[in-house]
């Protein structure tokens, strides 16, 4: 990659809109009139939520949590993850998605994503190990092939949990994400598409995997109520001793505002579409991940793939950043982390590691991630009308990679 300096942009400001919206104000403030900001059981405010989002994924039950990450705890729990077999994911994810498996009881199995893309590639599953589950994370939005990947797994049985965290309202081939697997989840926290402040959602179609998840953290109210598995109503009275509720505040809130998620999209998607036709008019080496027929991503970042050999990332990062394109950085190198590096550092978080197959993980073992890593610029996308603000930003970043890639 060439050096080069490219002068600052006086771009337009980053075009957003409003955060929280006249209806989420209204929605808190009866909670406050009501004085009900916590539920112990399913009440209007938690049971409008997870109605909501059975809807939108088109899945017999929704079950709400605290955060995202308790959500995939619950949905590890609920489909059966146990310390004998890992859970198979890929380290393109956010550290909570990897470090849940130990949390589980398991532990996490890495495999490679697909070349060029940013997903967890279905040839890779198989041959990762003896697995327990499979953890699936629609990276940024796109949809992984699901089609494929509950191929690969329908001979061996291993259930999929897909991480939705990134992909709210996103389908893959006509189908919500959220519904292929034996579970999936979603997180609620201020930056994704639908915000509690903090919160999770997990949906399925089993019944089993509900009452387990629920066991998780939710309270024995609730418990009492609806655990009718004779193996899990001993619980009813206890539950697992966490608390993984989500408060009733917070489930307002993002009831609220998974009534806009629709036009949200729809805006981020027309100006994806802008900046893409500029790069094009202009020849830049960058593309977007390909997706298959009839499907919609979801909008957490947006990836965007050099096409040209990038040999210094964060240089090619601090370059855009200084040109003012709106880009943000990839997460860590989770598999180079001290915590996954050092066997004693992890056994003192997790003792029951020593008692699993974990062995630290070989960064360098994945060729397809390391060039993700490299070539991949996250950008921020506006979720609000912006097509002067996207032709800067194509006008920018075109010139950017010009001078630097070329």
């Amino acid at each position: 990659m060439r050096s080069a300096n490219p002068a600052p942009h006086d771009l337009l400001p980053f075009p957003r809109g409003a955060r929280y919206g006249p209806d989420d104000q209204a929605a808190v403030r009866d909670l406050l009139e009501a004085g009900r900001l916590s539920d112990t059981s399913r009440g209007p405010a938690i049971g409008a939520l997870e109605d909501a989002f059975a809807a939108l994924t088109n899945t017999r039950y929704a079950l709400s949590f605290a955060s995202g990450t308790a959500a995939l705890h619950g949905a590890l729990r609920g489909v059966g993850a146990h310390p004998d077999a890992g859970v198979v994911t890929s380290p393109l994810t956010w550290i909570s998605a990897i470090l849940v498996a130990f949390h589980s009881g398991s532990f996490p199995i890495f495999a490679d994503v697909e070349p060029d893309g940013v997903n967890l590639n279905p040839t890779t599953v198989g041959s990762a190990g003896q697995a327990s589950a499979v953890l699936v994370t629609h990276a940024f939005g796109i949809p992984a092939r699901m089609d494929a990947l509950t191929a690969t797994t329908a001979v061996s049985g291993v259930p999929i949990v897909e991480d939705c965290s990134h992909a709210h309202g996103a389908r893959y081939a006509g189908q919500p994400v959220g519904s292929w697997g034996a579970a999936g989840c979603f997180s609620l926290m201020e930056r994704k598409p639908v915000s509690a402040g903090e919160g999770g959602v997990l949906t399925t179609n089993s019944r089993t995997v509900y009452e387990r998840a629920l066991t998780l953290g939710h309270h024995p109210h609730r418990l009492a109520a609806e655990l009718t598995d004779p193996s899990l109503q001993p619980l009813a009275s206890t539950g697992l001793g966490y608390k993984t509720r989500m408060p009733a505040v917070a489930a307002a809130i993002a009831t609220a505002q998974l009534r806009r998620l629709e036009d949200r999209m729809a805006a981020s998607e027309t100006n994806l579409a802008h900046l893409l036709d500029v790069l094009h008019a202009h020849a830049a080496p960058i593309t977007a991940p390909l997706m298959a027929d009839g499907s919609t991503r979801g909008w957490y970042g947006t990836p965007l793939i050099v096409t040209e050999p990038v040999t210094d990332p964060a240089a090619l990062f601090a370059v855009c950043t200084a040109a003012g394109v709106p880009v943000r950085p990839l997460y860590d190198d989770w598999l180079s982390s001290p915590l996954l590096q050092d066997p004693a550092l992890l056994r003192e978080a997790f003792p029951q590691v020593r008692h699993t197959g974990w062995r630290p993980p070989d960064p360098h073992a994945l060729p397809n991630y390391q060039a993700a890593r490299r070539q991949t610029l996250l950008l921020k996308v506006p979720d609000v009308p912006a097509a002067d603000y996207m032709q800067q930003v194509g006008d920018t970043l075109a010139t950017v990679l010009t001078q630097t890639i070329r």
